[in-house]
């Protein structure tokens, strides 16, 4: 069975990865260990199927830990879909994640800090991050970024701006034209490569524009930066609305 695209947040911590559904729960949980910090005795698992969904049910819950269950289940029998969510809770009141959460919590916000200064700041979730190595600062996040770049620089190689095109989510289709397709310094430091899209109905983002940098043109709330490796080329026609196949 192929890997499984997730996203995999926690309070503090976001990050898309591949999970395979012939591991036990058991790993699974070790892995989310190494991403949200959170041990897998404290671990409480939400999961969200649809991406702009709060709709969610725990497929594992702390206080009814068992390591011998959790070793004896597979993800696959979870039925975790593809772009789903995953969100991990941390139950341990006394952990060093929760007190970091709660002085986040209480700090003023009335101003900020530059990036240099909160860097040099202890006790900060920048500091707790760098010291358990998570996040951008496990070497395994670093080694997959570098891997993902790769493959989306790969894939912008069979797209052209003008071709029709179409996203597919879990819980959409979007069809439109690419408008765009390169590096984009305002929206990650031009480290990947985008393409923008122009659909044919409201379902984008925006109107082509990118923290006030205008990357192309199309109407409000028609325009989208998306990865290269979620956009597929081909004879896509626009949607007809009216068009249902529960009518004949």
């Amino acid at each position: 069975m192929a890997d499984i695209n997730v996203y995999i947040t926690s309070n503090i911590t976001s990050s898309e990865r591949r999970i395979s559904p012939q591991w036990d729960l058991h790993y699974l949980k070790s892995r989310l260990e190494l991403i949200t910090g959170v041990p897998p005795q404290y671990q409480t698992i939400q999961y969200y199927p649809l991406p702009n969904s709060n709709d969610n049910k725990v497929i594992s819950d702390a206080e009814d830990y068992s390591e011998a269950r959790d070793k004896a289940q597979t993800v696959a029998h979870l039925n975790i879909v593809p772009l789903s969510r995953l969100h991990v809770i941390d139950t341990n009141p006394d952990s060093e994640l929760a007190h970091l959460e709660e002085d986040n919590e209480g700090e003023d916000f009335g101003f900020k800090l530059s990036e240099e200064e909160y860097a040099k700041k202890s006790g900060t979730v920048l500091s707790w991050k760098q010291r358990n190595q998570l996040g951008r600062f496990n070497p395994e996040f670093q080694e997959q970024k570098a891997r993902q770049q790769e493959e989306h620089l790969e894939a912008s190689k069979s797209l052209e701006v003008g071709k029709r095109c179409r996203i597919i989510t879990i819980s959409s289709e979007r069809r439109g034209i690419i408008r765009y397709v390169g590096k984009i310094e305002t929206l990650d430091q031009g480290e990947s490569v985008w393409v923008g899209v122009e659909f044919d109905e409201p379902v984008g983002k925006n109107n082509g524009t990118i923290d006030g940098v205008r990357v192309f043109e199309c109407r409000d709330k028609h325009g989208s930066f998306v990865r290269p490796k979620q956009v597929e080329v081909g004879d896509f026609p626009e949607l007809d609305p009216f068009d249902s196949d529960d009518e004949m």
